[in-house]
């Protein structure tokens, strides 16, 4: 996934500074970790060169970023450690972790946190399976589609449905793989159906290969801060309708943390 730019309200924000505004562009340019020429840069963020050598030179000193051998820029060790301790003080991912940690050596297969953001699911946690799974492209921190994945899923299926409408007018439902969801109303169909279950599944909607479960998180308002799912190969996984044990032993999982979070289900 690309990485997050400010919405236009962000950009037009009276109390936004421009050279603030400049600098996290470079740092958000560089989220995908992939290293970038002076000129690269500039041109992701559409300033000359040497505006963006004077930024970058700036962000260089307090370690933000660093150049290689190659004068390729990359993120440097100061968004490791503001990331660490993010990480470190998150208090959702901590009351969740020792259920995700019992929840992935019951089931045996990847487990993950996220929340939804925008039009993306963020994932907070990743703890992966015990059997090889091949390639998955989640990753603490990485942001995955919502439409597509079943975290993002059952997080838009407790929407209000002014913001689901909102959703759909920002997000185009581009095809991942053939089994991506791509019309609007069939979406909100499913969307609505997700909500009388009480979970979501990925049936190779965003990786052709891959099969997730997904439940809710709720807070003790009783509004959904966060979801979790189980994922795995299609070969192990499928038929995934009818794996009623992993739905539930899912379900599960999500009503322990929920209740550690102060939910409290009406009878």
């Amino acid at each position: 996934m690309s990485p997050r730019r400010a919405s236009s309200e962000e950009k037009n924000n009276r109390y936004n500074v421009r050279v603030l505004d400049r600098a996290i562009n470079i740092l958000l340019t560089l989220a995908d970790g992939k290293p970038r020429t002076l000129q690269e840069v500039s041109d992701a963020i559409s300033l000359s060169p040497s505006t963006t050598f004077r930024l970058l030179a700036t962000l260089s000193c307090y370690k933000f970023v660093q150049k290689d051998a190659l004068g390729r820029y990359s993120l440097g060790l100061t968004c490791l450690e503001l990331a660490r301790a993010y990480y470190e003080s998150n208090d959702l991912r901590k009351v969740a972790l020792p259920e995700l940690e019992a929840l992935r050596d019951e089931v045996k297969e990847t487990v993950h946190l996220a929340i939804l953001e925008g039009t993306e699911v963020v994932y907070l946690e990743k703890l992966p399976g015990l059997h090889a799974i091949g390639l998955m492209g989640s990753r603490v921190g990485g942001r995955a589609p919502a439409y597509c994945t079943g975290l993002g899923k059952v997080l838009l299926a407790h929407l209000k449905a002014e913001e689901i409408e909102d959703f759909l007018r920002k997000q185009p439902l581009a095809p991942f793989t053939e089994k991506t969801i791509t019309n609007p109303e069939t979406l909100k169909c499913e969307l609505e159906q997700i909500r009388k279950m009480g979970y979501a599944l990925d049936r190779g909607e965003h990786e052709a290969e891959v099969r997730c479960v997904a439940v809710p998180i709720f807070d003790m308002h009783g509004a959904v801060v966060a979801a979790i799912s189980i994922s795995g190969p299609a070969g192990r996984m499928e038929p995934l309708d009818a794996n009623l044990g992993l739905i539930e032993r899912a379900c599960q999982a999500a009503r322990a943390i929920s209740e550690k979070l102060g939910f409290r289900p009406r009878a």
